[in-house]
């Protein structure tokens, strides 16, 4: 089980590392094709629509290939599309390419994380977040690396370094045994004949409205930390005249926050248990994120910035492992809809946030984001309701 957990987590690194690394390199990407930041734009757009179809395809692909083969499909098709990268393939190749390599970070996120949530019964919710920890180091790890490249006009050959540790993690997943967890990650469906038996009993009676309740839950956190990513420098300079440098260290602060954050965010969940765990980081956040729009000072910024990214460090995980009780049912089929729907507010959320820039001073960008983190708020407290009588009804039984 240790065996199993531990390739996950660098399977996560994986994914953190391949999530960013376009991004950093966006401006030498431009420059070398002569093209502006518009087709970087559609770029990224290509490798997020990508993502978003891995994870609605992921169920499908682990019935068909089984989930270990499934994982290492996508493993290859990131390596592939690094070693397509660096050989600096003609711009319109680029796009098609973003689009294979976000599928495969987009099938492994579901299929991994409900691997680990099935596995691992003993505190699930500590496992999740190492996960979760590893993908926030890929994500601070690659600026850094990639920003070095680049100084010394190296920049192609990151694609290089992602590629042959995409290939070395696909051999790690071809040649592991897991014991007797090898059965289940070969047979097509794991959960198959028992969602033959609960799906019209447990998913349909009655979880219609919760589902809906997780969905809008996960696409409102996922497109709020989006947007904070990418409009934290811009708030700052906007509301403070901060130089570029300085708002920029801000996004490495957030993620810094967030990594120490999901250090501790699965014991936290296990001892306050999942929905007071929640409910507190979700009020937290509506609390930073509307602060971001009242500071004074750089400093004061950060210290904001810092408790903000230590309150929606666990969230994403805590809550996908605390769905999925809810819920019940396939944990596969649960999972990747529910961070499809993160997908879809990743994309649509920071549209949003940029047209209210746009137009609207950076105080209203702040009220907002805070005012739709109060539903995941309200939600959770909701669902910590529902459950209460659940468990007084079952011992009235």
């Amino acid at each position: 089980m240790k065996r199993l957990l531990w390739i996950a987590c660098f399977t996560y690194l994986l994914i953190g590392l391949t999530h960013i690394i376009i991004g950093s390199l966006l401006t030498e990407i431009l420059d070398y094709y002569n093209r502006n930041y518009t087709d970087g734009g559609i770029l990224i757009a290509c490798q997020s629509v990508g993502f978003l179809a891995g994870v609605i395809c992921s169920s499908y692909i682990s019935k068909f290939l089984g989930r270990r083969r499934a994982v290492i499909f996508a493993i290859l098709s990131i390596g592939l599309a690094q070693m397509a990268f660096v050989s600096l393939i003609p711009w319109t190749w680029w796009l098609i390419i973003a689009v294979f390599c976000g599928l495969g970070f987009g099938i492994i996120e579901p299929l991994v994380g409900s691997l680990i949530i099935d596995a691992i019964k003993d505190k699930p919710a500590v496992a999740f977040s190492r996960l979760e920890v590893f993908f926030g180091i890929g994500s601070l790890i690659m600026p850094i690396i990639s920003g070095w490249l680049a100084s010394t006009e190296l920049w192609r050959y990151s694609f290089l370094v992602l590629g042959l540790y995409a290939l070395i993690i696909c051999v790690i997943w071809m040649k592991v045994s897991f014991g007797s967890l090898d059965d289940k990650l070969m047979t097509k469906s794991i959960e198959q004949e028992e969602d033959k038996q609960t799906e019209s009993t447990t998913f349909l009676g009655g979880k219609y409205l919760l589902f809906i309740g997780f969905i809008l839950f996960f696409l409102i956190y996922v497109g709020t930390e989006v947007s904070i990513m990418n409009f934290l420098p811009s708030i700052l300079i906007s509301k403070l005249n901060t130089e570029t440098f300085a708002a920029t260290l801000a996004v490495t602060i957030f993620w810094g926050a967030m990594v120490a954050g999901r250090l501790g965010a699965g014991y936290l969940a296990e001892k306050m248990n999942y929905a007071r765990y929640l409910m507190v980081c979700c009020l937290g956040t509506v609390v930073f994120v509307a602060s971001l729009g009242f500071i004074s000072s750089l400093w004061l910024g950060y210290v904001f910035i810092v408790l903000l990214g230590l309150m929606m460090a666990g969230i994403f995980g805590i809550a996908l492992v605390y769905a999925n009780q809810m819920l019940q049912g396939s944990t596969e089929r649960n999972t990747s809809i529910l961070i499809a729907a993160g997908g879809v507010g990743g994309i649509v959320l920071p549209l949003v946030t940029g047209s209210i820039m746009d137009q609207f001073p950076t105080m209203i960008v702040s009220l907002v984001l805070a005012g739709l983190s109060l539903f995941m708020f309200a939600f959770i407290t909701f669902t910590k309701g529902q459950r209460s009588e659940q468990a007084s009804e079952q011992l009235e039984v």
